[in-house]
């Protein structure tokens, strides 16, 4: 549990110039996990909580976020739908995983594969139980529940069924029976579970179990890693559980992709030379979230010195092949065949 005064003593506390730069870094973060990027949510709703007076400790959960988003920097958000009037949603809870003792939910909702719609957010109670903390989680996810049903409808498509997946059976019980299914544990929150029951009467939506190891938007409610992280995310995302940057930037239209500035001449190419002359060490291998073993294969351009600072020799070799292409392009405006692995800018 975090201690405030202990905090202050030790000087832990970010200066105000960088708690800026910390509040500036995650509200951007914000942006892009709302609307393409939802397998860091996650991490994103318990930095926003730390805007107001973050420390060194925030400062390098944000690091690592930046960094993972660095490595999968070419992943995509990719929707399909099967039938539009088979809504499926997926609501979890984690209990008590907060340093006030308060829990978290996680809502995904689709339409075939890929998270249409996806939430993390802390609970604004706490609760005696991980069942108390399941009928939160649906409370506070059932406004959008039942606003996607009725804006599907009122687009002229008729909503055969709105389902939503429960781990938690005791959960299922309250919601389905009321009062009937209550106890003196669980009879403080008797306006939650009433509102749900109402609903479930009416058709607006039903509950089915689903089990754990198929919840997927538990990735959405605690901090997963290794297999569970990748399949939870190959659902959210609607990508490879072995997802490989490289192979999705192969795949992305060069249109797109970020371009190289700087001048192209035939210096460039003499400017390029093996690591060993230019005295840099190669970036050490680390093992990501992604499960696999990487090494740095980025190349930055040296604009002062016009040419290019390759990590690794696979990546000085590739900017190599680049540059001539460009060479060859600007001296002959020409359409150049592009051989197998070469990537022009």
């Amino acid at each position: 549990m975090r201690d405030g005064e202990e905090t202050e003593k030790l000087g832990l506390y970010l200066p105000p110039e960088k708690a800026r730069q910390f509040h500036h870094a995650v509200a951007q973060v914000l942006f892009v996990s709302t609307r393409v990027r939802r397998d860091v949510q996650t991490a994103v709703a318990f930095l926003t909580t730390r805007v107001k007076k973050p420390d060194k400790d925030d400062w390098g959960k944000l690091k690592r976020l930046l960094r993972y988003l660095r490595a999968t920097r070419h992943m995509k958000l990719r929707l399909s739908i099967d039938n539009v009037s088979f809504i499926k949603w997926w609501v979890d809870a984690s209990y008590n995983v907060h340093w006030d003792c308060k829990g978290h939910t996680g809502a995904m909702m689709s339409l075939g594969k890929g998270a249409t719609i996806s939430f993390s957010h802390k609970h604004k109670l706490n609760v005696r139980s991980s069942t108390e903390g399941e009928l939160v989680s649906i409370y506070d996810a059932l406004p959008a529940i039942l606003w996607t049903r009725f804006f599907i409808e009122a687009q002229g498509y008729t909503v055969e069924e709105n389902v939503l997946f429960q781990d938690n059976k005791s959960t299922i019980q309250l919601a389905n029976n009321g009062r009937w299914s209550s106890s003196k544990r669980t009879k403080h929150i008797k306006a939650r579970y009433f509102y749900i029951k109402d609903r479930i009467e009416q058709g607006d939506v039903s509950i089915k179990w689903a089990p754990t190891d198929k919840m997927w938007s538990d990735v959405l409610t605690k901090p997963k890693q290794g297999k569970g992280f990748r399949q939870d995310r190959s659902v959210l995302m609607n990508c490879d559980e072995d997802y490989n940057d490289e192979e999705e930037r192969l795949r992305t239209n060069k249109a797109v992709l970020p371009k190289q500035e700087g001048p192209v001449d035939a210096d460039t190419v003499a400017g390029v030379v093996p690591l060993k002359q230019q005295g840099s060490s190669p970036l050490l291998l680390r093992r990501s979230v992604l499960g696999k073993v990487h090494s740095g294969t980025n190349v930055t351009w040296n604009a002062s010195h016009n040419r290019a600072d390759g990590y690794v020799e696979k990546a000085r070799t590739r900017h190599v092949e680049v540059v001539v292409a460009r060479i060859l392009h600007e001296r002959n405006r020409a359409t150049i065949k592009r051989p197998m692995g070469i990537e022009y800018l």
